[in-house]
């Protein structure tokens, strides 16, 4: 067992609570305020990630400034990336290589994407379970349980700070309850002048121009997707030149909370032998139909993966 997922599994214990209510009702209410609180507040927070592969410590700000959102995330290792939002403008910078813009309405690397989901898009493909309260650290917190309803997908457990509204900490499980991931904030600091001004500052600064996606349309593929877990939705897709002969077609689906890809390309090579891999929320897929190499990328269970690339089917 990894370093990391022995310590989680040692503190795990902090999500056992006496007082359990089972009310879905109030899971409900305590999810949507823990969204509206991350989007609205003016707060600092830091903390660490956890993954099979990595621990990140990293340091986010946000506030509303004129009506818009300003956030900026920092990661407090060697690598020192930082990311900045101002609207709906998402800006990276990293040493040595050069800085970028994407449109997006909130920062996602390092965050968990539960934090901003859309309670309406989610709600009928999850259930929502009051799990009581607890404390993490010297912070009282409330405990939300995020279950698939129909275990195609992963699941989280959430400590909501039960003052502030603000996420203490969130596991991503497998559906053998095994912890995946983790976040765990070390300090919040609420309403902090120096952190306003910072961003103030920050929201006047010219930010890297957009990057710009060649437009290929919306290409026509010959082939389709026979099963997708209920709630994921075509999102986007495109289609890429790898080499002369070589392209590869890509479909990207979403349920609000998870989202994967679907990578199709021709075999030059013959039929090649399935090849699973996840790391921590990152599953990775292959297999061969025919001349076609099938590639599963993104946050599913591996079961899952293998069942959607299994049922897709090709026309003539």
């Amino acid at each position: 067992m990894n370093k990391w997922l022995s310590v989680i599994c040692l503190t795990g214990s902090l999500i056992i609570s006496n007082q359990a209510s089972a009310s879905e009702i109030d899971a409900d209410v305590l999810f949507k305020e823990m969204g509206n609180a991350a989007q609205n507040l003016s707060y600092e927070m830091s903390y660490m990630t956890f993954s099979p592969q990595s621990i990140t410590p990293v340091r986010y700000r946000h506030a509303i400034i004129n009506g818009e959102p300003v956030s900026q995330m920092i990661q407090m290792d060697s690598s020192r990336r930082e990311i900045v939002q101002k609207g709906n403008s998402i800006s990276y910078f990293e040493p040595g290589f050069d800085a970028f813009s994407l449109n997006g309405k909130y920062i996602v690397d390092n965050l968990p994407s539960v934090v901003f989901a859309n309670y309406q898009q989610i709600k009928p493909y999850y259930n929502f379970i009051d799990a009581g309260r607890t404390h993490i650290g010297d912070r009282p917190a409330l405990v939300i349980r995020i279950i698939s309803k129909d275990n195609s997908r992963f699941n989280y457990v959430v400590l909501i700070d039960e003052e502030t509204k603000l996420p203490l900490r969130i596991d991503l499980l497998d559906n053998n309850s095994q912890t995946l991931e983790q976040f765990r904030v070390i300090s919040t600091v609420l309403d902090s002048q120096t952190v306003k001004d910072s961003l103030l500052a920050l929201s006047k600064v010219n930010m890297p121009p957009l990057l710009i996606s060649p437009k290929n349309g919306n290409p026509s593929f010959k082939w389709q997707v026979g099963m997708l877990p209920p709630g994921f939705e075509e999102i986007s897709r495109s289609s890429r030149k790898l080499a002369e002969d070589d392209v590869v077609e890509t479909a990207m689906f979403s349920d609000g909370l998870f989202t994967f890809s679907v990578n199709v390309t021709k075999s030059t090579k013959g039929p090649l032998l399935d090849q699973p891999l996840q790391n921590g929320r990152r599953t990775i897929y292959t297999m061969t139909q025919k001349q076609n190499v099938i590639t599963i990328i993104g946050e599913l269970p591996l079961a899952t993966a293998q069942v959607v690339a299994g049922s897709i089917q090709f026309r003539e």
